[in-house]
């Protein structure tokens, strides 16, 4: 085990933690802390490059001439090794997401009145409840869920948002990744709050579910994914059912909105959180 890491903190001046993971978590991170506008990724010594600091900071100044941030840092630091993930689950406390709805890890104990209580294991920080986005989904599955749906799940992560909604009262959900490593860990979590038997996971894009139709669609996505699939997203949800999406920054409301409308759907409803929308929209 190697003694050294390196690592390299991200400073913003508006929280864009998940779109900065998204971009280091294929090229070796093996640990992110998120401290709100802060995020610490941490790379063993035979992994870093330093072309990463580079990298990380042309993706920052996209960011920047998008509007999405105003100001940002990247520094490099050497530190010891650590026990990162006991350090990271000792930061993860069980949420009450909604008053029916609680998110949990399994190593901590839940003594609040939500009467859904999901266990959640996750490999990183995304899924737990902590973040505006799933939280947002959760109360738009809660509002919009009302007994029997057919749920399709888009980028399901640790599954959470697929286990929500069938503990909600869907009938059948469909849970859609194209990474292995959250498929994987979405298994445990579907496996672990005892809703295997109503969740299809399966690892791909969209084409990869065999169903034609479904009465609501999840999309905890970003801004250009959503923008790219949004004719198959309109070609799967039946007429009459509805669309959740989140993972937009409030600045690109407009294009998202819009570019929705134009495929058939329309605005039901908008939440904020922070930085971040929700929309609903009905088909």
């Amino acid at each position: 085990m190697t003694n050294k890491y390196f690592q390299l903190k991200i400073t913003t001046d508006k929280q864009v933690n998940d779109l900065v993971v998204g971009f280091l978590s294929n090229v070796g991170a093996e640990g992110f802390i998120e401290e709100s506008s802060e995020l610490s990724c941490y790379f063993a010594e035979g992994k870093w490059d330093p072309e990463l600091k580079t990298d990380v900071t042309k993706f920052l100044e996209s960011l920047r001439a998008e509007g999405k941030i105003d100001k940002f840092s990247v520094d490099v630091s050497v530190v010891k090794n650590q026990d990162w993930n006991r350090q990271w689950e000792e930061s993860i406390v069980p949420i009450d997401v909604t008053k029916t709805v609680a998110i949990k890890p399994s190593w901590k104990e839940y003594s609040g009145d939500a009467r859904i209580v999901i266990e959640i294991d996750p490999k990183m920080s995304f899924g737990t409840g902590h973040h505006e986005t799933t939280r947002m989904m959760v109360q738009l599955l809660e509002k919009f869920v009302r007994g029997g749906e057919r749920v399709l799940d888009i980028g399901t992560g640790t599954g959470v948002l697929a286990i929500a909604a069938i503990k909600l009262g869907a009938g059948s959900c469909v849970a859609l990744d194209n990474d292995g490593w959250s498929i994987d860990n979405a298994r445990e979590n579907i496996e672990k709050n005892d809703v295997a038997d109503k969740v299809k996971l399966l690892s791909g894009e969209i084409a990869a579910a065999a169903e034609k139709k479904f009465d609501i669609i999840m999309a905890n996505l970003n801004r250009n994914t959503l923008l790219y699939i949004k004719s198959e997203i309109s070609d799967r949800c039946r007429k009459g059912g509805y669309l959740l999406v989140a993972g937009v920054l409030t600045l690109d409301e407009k294009d998202i909105i819009d570019v929705y409308d134009q495929v058939g759907f329309k605005l039901e409803e908008v939440i904020r959180e922070a930085e971040w929308s929700a929309f609903a929209f009905s088909k």
